[in-house]
């Protein structure tokens, strides 16, 4: 099912080779209100944050419900999905966000992150129950330098069918989990 016009006008009105993350927040916040009624108790919470020791910038958006992490979305700009050292970066601050999450009360049985370079998004997935993250990491190897995070990783693009189909799958899935902490 295609998007409302507002959402592809979100990305339309964005220059994809811009350097500014937060240009890409509404695109991919839109389609999750757009297709979810949240309730009163959801609170969406856009951080800024600037990784320490780099000039690197990345955008967090994260949905609770009751302190609950329900989703969370990090993006990068597009024009930087060509790098290594940026897509490796993505991926290691996709795993830390995981990481902070998992020290709290995850009530869910799938908590869903997406990692996103403008419009092109790869899905990330967290079992509480058995700890199992994917996609799985790819160890540095010590004496070559290898791809940790290789591009096809974010073979999904929001404004494809097969993305929409895609993201729309994992927002119905966690809109229909009631968290049980307080």
């Amino acid at each position: 099912m295609p998007y409302s016009s507002g959402v592809n006008e979100q990305f339309e009105i964005v220059d994809l080779f811009t350097s500014e993350e937060s240009d890409f927040l509404m695109g991919h916040s839109t389609p999750f209100f757009s297709n979810y009624s949240p309730p009163a108790s959801t609170t969406r919470s856009p951080q800024f944050k600037a990784l320490h020791g780099s000039l690197d910038f990345t955008i967090q958006f994260t949905i609770h419900r009751r302190r609950v992490p329900l989703f969370f979305v990090k993006i990068k700009t597009f024009r930087s999905l060509k790098q290594l050292s940026a897509r490796a970066s993505a991926d290691k601050q996709m795993r830390e966000g995981y990481r902070e999450f998992a020290s709290s009360n995850i009530s869910t049985p799938t908590l869903y992150g997406l990692s996103a370079f403008g419009p092109q998004f790869s899905v990330y997935t967290y079992d509480p129950a058995s700890g199992y993250l994917a996609p799985p990491e790819i160890p540095h190897d010590l004496r070559y330098l290898n791809d940790v995070a290789p591009k096809d990783r974010w073979a999904y693009n929001l404004l494809e069918e097969a993305g929409r189909r895609r993201r729309n799958t994992m927002t119905i899935d966690q809109s229909l989990i009631p968290p049980t902490s307080p």
